[in-house]
């Protein structure tokens, strides 16, 4: 007798073990310092401990990012020629029109990202002003324009989406 067949998981990522490795190494030499630049800590050995409680969860949590890779099912995203339909405006093949509609249906239900991205961008704003050390304006700077550009390839996304819909209406 053959055993039923065992339900495929995707192997894990290039990403995930970005993530994982990010998570290991640089939550614990980002703990060390943001702790050693405030100067709530300059002995070696208080910064070691630090480092190694801050290791334990860094590895917890790349562990987390390896398994839940590991078990969950790869993300539906749009096709290449689906997401180029949409770039361009128009498609002749109906299969990827189809595709194509599917995905502006998707990207529309995700407008309320527009107005998270710019809260985000708007409190950065707020922490660049109001902080008095440069590394903490600077540090507010630079995530205020990550979350702009992030911003900014979501309404261009939408923007695409509301485009493709509106030239092909079904009526």
């Amino acid at each position: 007798m053959t055993s039923p067949p065992s339900p495929r998981r995707q192997p894990i990522g290039r990403r995930a073990v970005l993530v994982a490795a990010g998570l290991a190494v640089g939550l614990p030499a980002a703990m060390v310092a943001v702790i050693a630049l405030a100067g709530q800590e300059t002995s070696p050995g208080g910064l070691l401990k630090i480092f190694l409680f801050a290791l334990v969860f860094g590895v917890l949590g790349a562990a987390v990012a390896l398994l839940a890779s590991h078990r969950l099912p790869a993300p539906r995203t749009a096709s290449p020629a689906a997401r180029q339909a949409l770039r361009v405006g128009h498609t002749d093949d109906p299969r990827v029109d189809t595709l194509a509609r599917r995905e502006a249906e998707r990207r529309r239900g995700r407008r309320w990202v527009l107005w998270i991205l710019g809260a985000a961008v708007l409190v950065e704003a707020l922490l660049a002003v109001g902080a008095t050390r440069p590394s903490s304006r600077v540090f507010a700077v630079v995530l205020g324009v990550f979350w702009a550009a992030l911003g900014w390839k979501r309404w261009r996304d939408l923007r695409d989406a509301d485009r493709y819909l509106a030239n092909h209406r079904t009526t």
